[in-house]
């Protein structure tokens, strides 16, 4: 069977100059052809959600950064310097040798340098924010993984509706030729008495059918390869059509008890959960830590060094230097139950996150087995469907000689070509259903990386 892809000529006015300048695009950006995986790392680039994502985790690791300082030492340099100039009234002699009310300078100047350092020897509730951190950190670090999972799917889906509109469209193409081909046989049986006006008006009600169904097929083709340019950020992206016949993966490991074993261990809304419940833990000690004393070292060395000169008696000069250690031991005795009622809210909200926990294991314990379920299932499809698109071939073949031999009507060809043509898409969109449903099964359990997607580049063209 032969295809041909549709001419501008055939298209509806309103489409003509949309398609005619995707085309233009697209032979334009040819050479952009792309597989799966380096779609996927493409749009790594440009999606929103995974680059906020991977914003929040970098942010999230400076917090943890920020939490360590804690632990290490402070010091700090005071340097100060000032001048004080005063006169005051006083009495002296006179020239004269009399006594007189003369004016005394004193002038003042002063400077010095202090060098001051501490280090927490016990805080309890320091080393529980910094256990904190380190739990927050490895959330924002899950919640970048989900994300990145969450892309290669969406990528994957708007990848794999290209090729599924691009298969429909060629299924509608052919259904029309075929349609076509009929609709002349069945003018010529008519010219020469051998078919009545019927047959004819049954071709032609189904070519213009089958015409509205191409231009269907041609707005659900544009919709796809728009869609996919924008998730990759680049015009003209061409996926790398399925290799057929495809000899399509099976789902492995081949039990559900197994996935969701994969699951409870690698999944990111449950690793999620759990730290979620960690932290609340980490916040009730922290909690109780507010009754604890703490304990800190603190050492300084200073040197100054002061001038005073006074008119009439000199100038004198003193330095001076001092250093010091100190541990001081800071004991709460009562807060007005603030510490009591503290403890009592991080409780409850522990509480909340095991409880939340509980509930997010359930999920992807549900999730993972209904996405087993459903790749198990679209595989089943495929293989039927399949089956059927090769039932439907000879079914055609069986009543084009019918209608030669003049057993069959003009009707029974148009159904039969309908019905392969009809098979053929809905086989084509089962087989990337299917694939498909093994990304999303893979992200249920939050195993999803780049090489699940090598197996799936082999079975496209290069």
């Amino acid at each position: 069977m032969s295809i041909t892809r549709p001419g501008l000529a055939s298209m509806s006015p309103a489409l003509r100059p949309i398609v005619g300048a995707l085309l233009l695009a697209f032979c334009a950006a040819g050479a952009q052809a792309q597989s799966l995986s380096e779609v996927v790392q493409a749009a790594r680039g440009v999606d929103a959600t995974y680059l906020g994502a991977r914003a929040n985790a970098d942010a999230v690791h400076y917090r943890y950064e920020q939490a360590r300082a804690l632990h290490l030492p402070t010091a700090g340099l005071q340097v100060q310097a000032g001048r004080q100039d005063s006169t005051s009234p006083n009495i002296g002699v006179g020239q004269n040798g009399q006594a007189a009310a003369v004016n005394e300078t004193v002038k003042n100047t002063s400077g010095g340098a202090t060098v001051s350092a501490s280090q927490n020897i016990f805080n309890r509730q320091n080393d529980l924010s910094i256990d904190e951190a380190q739990k927050n950190e490895d959330y924002a670090q899950s919640q970048l993984a989900q994300a990145d999972q969450d892309l290669i799917v969406r990528v994957a889906q708007a990848y794999f509706n290209v090729l599924a509109a691009t298969d429909a469209l060629h299924s509608v193409e052919g259904n029309s030729k075929a349609i076509a081909e009929q609709l002349a046989s069945a003018k010529r049986n008519f010219e020469v008495g051998n078919a009545t006006i019927t047959d004819t008006r049954e071709a032609e009600a189904r070519a213009d059918l089958a015409h509205s169904q191409q231009i269907a097929a041609e707005n659900d083709l544009v919709v796809a390869k728009v869609t996919l340019d924008q998730l990759v950020g680049r015009n003209g992206v061409t996926p790398h059509p399925l290799i057929l016949p495809a000899t399509l993966p099976p789902v492995v490991p081949s039990q559900a008890s197994d996935w969701v074993s994969l699951a409870e261990s690698d999944s990111p809304l449950l690793k999620q959960a759990q730290l979620g419940l960690q932290v609340a833990e980490l916040e009730t000690e922290r909690a109780k830590a507010g009754h604890l004393p703490t304990l800190v070292a603190n050492a300084n060395y200073g040197r100054s060094r002061a001038r005073e000169t006074i008119d009439g008696f000199g100038t004198f000069t003193g330095n001076s230097r001092n250093a010091g250690v100190s541990l001081v031991l800071n004991v709460p005795l009562f807060s007005g139950f603030a510490i009591q009622n503290r403890v009592n809210e991080t409780r409850a909200l522990e509480q909340k996150a095991r409880t939340d926990a509980e509930g997010a294991h359930n999920t992807v314990v549900l999730g993972t087995r209904t996405a087993f379920v459903t790749a198990q299932t679209q595989a089943a499809q495929v293989k039927a469907l399949e089956a059927a698109e090769a039932s439907s071939r000879l079914a055609l073949d069986a009543t084009q000689l019918g209608y030669k031999v003049g057993v069959k009507v003009n009707l029974d060809v148009l159904n039969a070509q309908s019905q392969l043509y009809s098979t053929q898409k809905d086989a084509a969109g089962a087989r990337y259903n299917y694939l498909m449903s093994q990304l999303k099964l893979r992200q249920a359990v939050g195993s999803l990386t780049n090489n699940d997607l090598l197996p799936i580049d082999a079975l496209l063209t290069k």
